[in-house]
Parts: structure tokens; sequence; C-alpha cells
């Protein structure tokens, strides 16, 4: 919602978004993903929903993330170079 209300505003316009969660994780929703799917394999016990889980997070991490941050390097450029430097990938404080 944080950042629906942010591009709402006029002066948001051609700028990336870095505020509320998005300055802990470049892809917080990747993240809850993996945190929704993790809790889903916890309680199921189930090996095909820990394996989704994996191959969910792999494709997050090899194919997904760099996609996206190469297309928001070319639309940002230097403001999202900056973003990139300083926040982590996908999990807060760690990658």
């Amino acid at each position: 919602m944080q950042r629906k209300w942010w591009k709402k505003k006029p002066t948001s316009i051609g700028h990336c978004y870095t505020e509320g969660l998005f300055s802990y994780s470049m892809h917080i929703n990747y993240f809850g993903d993996i945190l929704l799917f993790s809790g889903w394999s916890l309680l199921t016990h189930s090996l095909i929903a820990f394996i989704f889980l994996l191959l969910m997070t792999l494709m997050f991490v090899f194919i997904h993330i760099p996609g996206l941050d190469s297309y928001l390097s070319q639309r940002y450029g230097s403001e999202f170079n900056d973003y990139s430097a300083k926040t982590k990938k996908l999990v807060p404080f760690v990658y």
C-alpha cells in the first residue's frame, strides 16, 4: 500500500521506490513469497511442497532478480544503481 500511495504523488513520477520495506530488501515481495511457501512446506511436511519452494527460490535468485535488476538499471539509471549498492537483494540484512 505504501508503494501504491507513493506512486500516486506527482513528485514520484520517474523515480524508483526505495522506502518502506523496500529499504531493507530490493525484492521484498519475492522474500514474502519464500516465507509463505516455507511455512506451507513446514506445515504440510510435504517433499513436493519443499521441492516447489526450492525451485521457486532458485528461479528468483538466478532468473527473476537478475532480469528485473537489469531492467530497473536501464529504466532508472544511477538512482537504481545507488539503491542497489546499499540494499540487499532478497533477504533483509543477509543477501
